[in-house]
């Protein structure tokens, strides 16, 4: 039988083709078009009180106009509904209504102290309640046996209780060592709970906001200490001889550009090296400047709150924290906490 010339060549076509067929669906993949997600993010606050409960708490040493006690204070009051119902993916007040895991605590620098504590009495904590909305706002609207009400005044009387120890031992805070050992992974929370919604095609992420809030002076004058403690003009240490000695070989070089003389004779204090910190931001307050005398005046310029801010933001920054912000003391409980929530808010989310 013979098979016309039209004819085989269809039959051979056929066959090319379907050999084709077959090696692209053993070889080729196929390509699914790119899907868009929406991400909706639940940001809740872990923020860590830190205060520096050396001599600078003594009053008749360095009079403020404001106690760390009250700042503790203000920030307990703030924490329901402030802070806790901010939300900061959307930079808006009152959107945080469900899921709630913000904690406040406070935290020792000097970290022989914290035996002497209970640290669950300086702790407001809703991370505990879970998925259990009920519960959590029970708890936040004093609806249940153990309240917010409750807790808040237990952390009131707790620090209270230990600003006034403090005040009367000799108390160091070594601030460098804390930065290195004392911030630890129980203080930043860098977990991240996904779930991918593949019909709305959203993810819906929760995540911390870690923030340091360190009460001091920004004088490091624990520690390690003296000239074998310095790598040339970098040292663990900041004490006022250190300051008053800049302030004299920036005089004597001549220069106008203050932050220029910094970074050319290479002054600063040695970096932490602590992979914690990418994820911490860190708020600075209280910081006080000695060189301005009782009646306000300024005995010394540069003064000792520029030099100060030279040094810290040049630390801070090497030292690799997410971000900072220094404050100088401040006249009013109201004026810093008006000054530590425009930080909370301002925060970067990524």
């Amino acid at each position: 039988m013979f098979l016309s010339k039209k004819l085989l060549v269809s039959i051979v076509l056929c066959t090319i083709l379907i050999i084709v067929g077959i090696t692209c669906v053993k070889n080729c993949t196929t390509v699914e078009p790119k899907v868009n997600f929406a991400v909706f993010d639940d940001i809740h606050y872990n923020i860590t009180i830190a205060p520096d409960l050396s001599n600078r708490i003594d009053t008749a040493l360095y009079p403020r106009a404001l106690s760390d006690v009250a700042i503790v204070n203000g920030f307990i009051d703030a924490f329901y509904p402030e802070i806790v119902t901010y939300d900061l993916s959307k930079q808006k007040e009152g959107q945080r209504k469900t899921g709630q895991k913000d904690v406040l605590r406070i935290d020792f620098i000097n970290q022989k102290m914290g035996g002497d504590y209970v640290r669950a009495d300086m702790e407001l904590n809703l991370d505990r309640y879970g998925k259990n909305q009920a519960e959590r706002i029970q708890y936040l609207t004093n609806q249940s046996v153990e309240n917010l009400n409750q807790d808040q005044q237990k952390f009131k009387r707790a620090y209270n209780k230990l600003n006034d120890a403090a005040v009367n031992q000799n108390v160091k805070a070594d601030v460098w060592s804390y930065f290195k050992n004392g911030i630890k992974s129980s203080l930043v929370d860098n977990n991240i709970d996904s779930v991918i919604n593949k019909k709305q095609n959203s993810i819906s992420r929760s995540f911390a906001c870690n923030v340091l809030v360190l009460f001091t002076d920004g004088y490091i004058e624990a520690g390690l200490y003296g000239k074998q403690n310095c790598e040339r003009n970098k040292c663990y240490f900041l004490d006022s001889k250190r300051v008053a000695d800049f302030r004299t070989a920036f005089k004597k070089s001549g220069s106008s550009d203050i932050k220029a003389f910094f970074q050319q004779e290479e002054y600063g204090i040695i970096p932490v090296e602590n992979p914690l910190l990418k994820n911490l931001n860190v708020l600075v307050m209280e910081m006080y400047d000695r060189s301005i005398d009782a009646s306000g005046k300024a005995t010394h310029h540069p003064s000792d709150w520029e030099i100060l801010q030279l040094f810290w933001d040049d630390w801070l920054t090497k030292s690799d924290v997410k971000s900072h912000r220094l404050l100088s003391t401040a006249s009013s409980q109201q004026e810093a906490i008006r000054h530590a929530q425009d930080f909370l808010r301002s925060r970067p989310i990524e």
